[in-house]
């Protein structure tokens, strides 16, 4: 945990992300970002850029539309619906987390028949969950999330409601890292897609037919909805790989804004405690952050994204100035100490500017 932070102001930890106020809608390459020209068809006719968008989309949507399931899940207080979708082909699923959260029985339907699922991850910080079905599956190829600019189009994929699935079309106009007063787990895509219930857990695709996100919450009335990066999402999937279970890390910096930038950065290690793992590598309360891992820092809040993608157990590289002197410390950040509590989702401060980030 890192932590943004000013001195005497309440300090919250917002690393935890997610949105539980928001009702549940529930890299690609340069040129895949692109609106295609105005260009003609096959006959040689003159086609609009507005015909040609059409095209596209409908070419998605044919390709993937397979590979988009509707869930269900039953719980204490009724059904919820949601979609997911196939991520390779042993019937491995992305969803949104609120649709089965606490569910005592879990279904997707897929290809008319209503299978069995089992749900392996649950994790409220991120806001997805991972299904496993057994079955062959089509899979939607996994694209560069950090690749997506703004003013790329993106289409999603989703069952709203009772209804049939359905392509969605927008493009990216934000990069938030924070929404009505909370800070999200790490910064999320801005799409003006229009969401309906029933369509959290939907793929959000560049227009090559690669999932860039998860379509997590909606926005306002569901104009627009904020949409979880696909290297996010795959962070969570790869630890459960690896460990069979989530690893959030935990350094224990309290990181604050200086009035000036030095070396290019205003993130000051403010609180230390040197029983933390950051507190045991020699990094000392003053010090720049330059680097955390491989996410350059160059204010406070930079750190929120880096702190996302700690594992326990997992040393990283961190980058600080220290009297006008370049230094670098192996972190080996551990397990968060709230790894197993809800509270992990969002914690709300009572002034953003303090924040600690694990």
């Amino acid at each position: 945990m890192f932590v943004r932070a000013r001195p005497g102001i309440f300090s919250a930890a917002l690393i935890f992300g997610g949105l539980p106020g928001l009702a549940p809608a529930e890299d690609m390459p340069p040129s895949a970002g692109n609106v295609p020209a105005m260009g003609a068809d096959a006959a040689g006719n003159a086609t609009s850029v507005s015909d040609t968008i059409s095209s596209e989309v409908r070419k998605v949507f044919a390709e993937h539309r397979d590979a988009v399931v509707k869930v269900r899940a039953r719980d204490g207080f009724g059904i919820r619906f949601g979609s997911g979708f196939f991520v390779d082909p042993a019937g491995t699923i992305y969803t949104h987390a609120g649709i089965v959260m606490k569910a005592q029985e879990v279904t997707v339907i897929h290809g008319g028949r209503e299978l069995p699922a089992k749900v392996l991850v649950v994790d409220p910080r991120s806001g997805i969950a991972i299904l496993k079905v057994e079955c062959s599956s089509p899979f939607i190829p996994l694209g560069e999330s950090n690749a997506v600019t703004l003013g790329t189009p993106v289409v999603a994929i989703g069952y709203p409601q009772d209804l049939e699935a359905g392509p969605s079309f927008g493009i990216v106009s934000g990069f938030d890292r924070q929404y009505l007063g909370q800070y999200f787990c790490t910064t999320h895509l801005r799409a003006n897609l229009p969401v309906q219930d029933g369509q959290g857990g939907a793929p959000v695709m560049n227009l090559n037919g690669e999932a860039v996100g998860i379509l997590i919450g909606r926005i306002d009335d569901g104009a627009a909805c904020h949409v979880l990066p696909m290297r996010a999402a795959e962070k969570v999937r790869l630890d459960f790989i690896r460990f069979g279970e989530l690893r959030p890390g935990y350094a224990g910096v309290v990181v604050e804004d200086a009035s000036q930038a030095t070396g290019g950065s205003t993130a000051q290690v403010g609180e230390l405690d040197p029983a933390t793992p950051a507190g045991k590598s020699g990094i000392q309360p003053g010090d720049i952050l330059l680097k955390v891992g491989s996410t350059p820092i160059a204010t406070s809040e930079d750190v929120l994204d880096a702190s996302f993608f700690l594992t326990a157990g997992d040393a990283i590289q961190v980058d600080v100035l220290r009297a006008g002197e370049k230094l670098s410390f192996s972190i080996k950040p551990s397990i968060h100490p709230m790894a197993t509590s809800r509270e992990m989702q969002a914690i709300v401060p009572e002034s953003l500017e303090k924040i600690q980030i694990e």
